[in-house]
């Protein structure tokens, strides 16, 4: 029998990271796709994610906490697809608490607070929403592109809970970041939030910002009649 190659750690550091190359390639794809992905939280993102990390949990040998991941992912997608049925419903929560409380150190652990987090806002609870939020983003605190989601849906959670303010401040980080992931939606939603707390002025620089920036986004339309309106400038069909 061939005596099989051993392969080094130096080796293996070299080679690109499967899941964190998938998670690119993703979140790329959400970037480039913004008019389409209109969803107000994460959770279909973390879902894709989800797929690709098998193997990466079984790599770094957190195969039984994946396998309570996973079970709660199930759950997570039936709850949200609407199935009201009993084995399903509360499920998913005490999947994503056992791992969390089980294996805080993992990474299942961590999808784990994300998509409880999405699951409590769509559930109504946006305060546990929030609480998970803010323990995400200590989570993944050196992966920026996540970070921009979770802001993202603690902006949107805020934001139902009328507190403009936290609103306002998640949606601005996002807009000061340097790439322009997410922040066509961002810098619309920061001028709603502007609105919202009385602050023309600032809401009108935002709108701007979609006017002059993002001329092919969803929200282009809306933003430029905000804009004349702010303006004090009839708003006409020509001019919409």
């Amino acid at each position: 029998m061939a005596k099989k190659k051993r392969v080094t750690r130096k080796q293996l550091l070299k080679e690109p990271d499967e899941f964190l190359t998938f998670s690119a390639r993703a979140i790329q794809f959400v970037a480039n796709n913004q008019r389409a992905v209109l969803g107000v939280v994460i959770g279909v993102v973390v879902v894709v994610l989800s797929f690709a990390g098998f193997r990466y949990f079984s790599r770094l040998s957190e195969r039984k906490a994946h396998a309570m991941f996973e079970q709660g992912r199930l759950y997570y997608l039936a709850e949200i697809s609407g199935d009201k049925t009993a084995p399903a419903k509360g499920k998913a929560t005490e999947q994503f608490e056992k791992v969390i409380k089980k294996f805080p150190s993992t990474n299942a652990a961590r999808f784990s607070l994300l998509l409880y987090a999405d699951m409590s806002y769509h559930r109504g609870d946006y305060q546990k929403a929030i609480e998970l939020y803010q323990k995400a983003l200590d989570a993944f605190s050196r992966e920026g592109a996540i970070q921009k989601l979770i802001w993202n849906g603690l902006a949107h959670a805020y934001e139902t809970k009328k507190d403009y303010k936290s609103a306002a401040e998640y949606f601005q980080k996002i807009t000061d970041a340097q790439d322009e992931f997410m922040k066509t939606d961002a810098y619309y939603n920061l001028g709603r939030m502007m609105e919202a707390l009385y602050h023309p002025e600032k809401a009108l620089e935002a709108y701007k910002k979609v006017v002059e920036n993002y001329p092919g986004s969803t929200g282009f339309r809306i933003a430029k009649e905000k804009v004349l309106r702010l303006k004090g400038t009839p708003v006409t069909s020509e001019s919409s």
